[in-house]
């Protein structure tokens, strides 16, 4: 095995290029780093560097030791990274939501980085499966879906709901019946929100689907219930949550979405408008990871910063 010490100091030589800053660098004398460099040299069996004068030049024996050098720094940083389970502001954590959960929810992760640095956030934006997939192959450590998972395979904790929202550009209720015979009011209504949704057709993104059956199950509206939403003509596709509603603005079709997505979307009451359905809709969210294991102290602050700014 090559000696940690005499590698270090080789490293830190082509680093600087120079046997004196890498002796101030080491806290050793010049002298000292020459028989660090020898030494390293005699136990590879070859040459390492050329000397010109106070610096040096890589042989390509020695491109290989360095990079070498390289990666065994690396790994003792992943390892001591992996030993900061219980700092409760240091570390890397690793967190998957939907796009719009994350729209609300990074700033506020951003700016506990910024009062921490030492923290390190990584938020994915992915649906369900792709989340519970993702943890279950160790590579998100707390996600939050809107469904509760298999309790076996994974340990789950409610902590709020998404209201969601039908939304359609301004003045599309318009022409929504209100006036009708006595025993045939609520069934009119229903029919004119029925066929105000198949004439302006959806706005579709990568939830949408899920979004309509939810809505159209619990909104209390007889017509939505029996409208299937693969029928909805389909007027535009987009991924990107903060683009989803600009062509509803602009009248092109409607949508769902999570309610608070309107916050961030400019002159949405002049452009948009929610339709008022019998029953309000929201569908619940629940923070999910491996079963059996206690996440690191860093998640405990993220985890009720979280469950905060959902509940405000």
């Amino acid at each position: 095995m090559l000696n940690p010490q005499w590698l270090d100091t080789f490293k830190v030589l082509v680093e600087t290029g120079n046997f004196t800053r890498t002796a101030e660098q080491r806290f050793m004398t010049q002298p000292g780093v020459s028989q660090h460099i020898k030494k390293l040299e005699e136990a590879c069996g070859c040459e390492l560097v050329i000397r010109l004068g106070k610096g040096v030049e890589l042989t390509e024996q020695g491109q290989r030791v360095y990079d070498y050098a390289q990666s065994l720094s690396k790994h003792e940083q992943a390892l001591i990274e992996s030993l900061k389970f219980d700092a409760p502001y240091e570390g890397q954590c690793v967190i998957g939501c939907s796009g719009a959960l994350a729209q609300r929810l990074y700033p506020v992760l951003v700016d506990l980085q910024v009062a921490h640095p030492s923290l390190s956030i990584h938020l994915e934006v992915a649906p369900n499966r792709t989340i519970l997939n993702s943890i279950h192959a160790s590579t998100l450590e707390l996600g939050i879906v809107t469904q509760q998972p298999d309790e076996e395979m994974f340990s789950s904790e409610k902590i709020g709901s998404e209201s969601l929202g039908l939304i359609l550009p301004k003045g599309a209720l318009g022409n929504l019946s209100t006036n009708s015979s006595d025993n045939n009011t609520a069934s009119s209504e229903e029919k004119d929100i029925a066929d105000i949704l198949l004439s302006l057709g959806l706005i579709n993104h990568p939830d949408a689907m899920h979004y309509l059956k939810l809505y159209f199950s619990h909104s209390g509206e007889q017509a939505l219930m029996q409208l299937d939403p693969n029928r909805l003509p389909k007027r535009g596709y987009i991924n990107q949550l903060s683009q989803i509603l600009l062509p509803v603005s602009k009248g092109l079709g409607f949508t769902v979405l999570p309610i608070k997505v309107l916050d961030s979307f400019a002159n949405a009451t002049k452009s948009l408008t929610i339709y008022p359905a019998t029953n309000d809709v929201a569908e619940p969210l629940y923070f999910v990871k491996t079963p059996h294991r206690s996440l690191p102290l860093r998640y405990q602050k993220i985890q009720s910063l979280i469950v905060e700014t959902l509940n405000v």
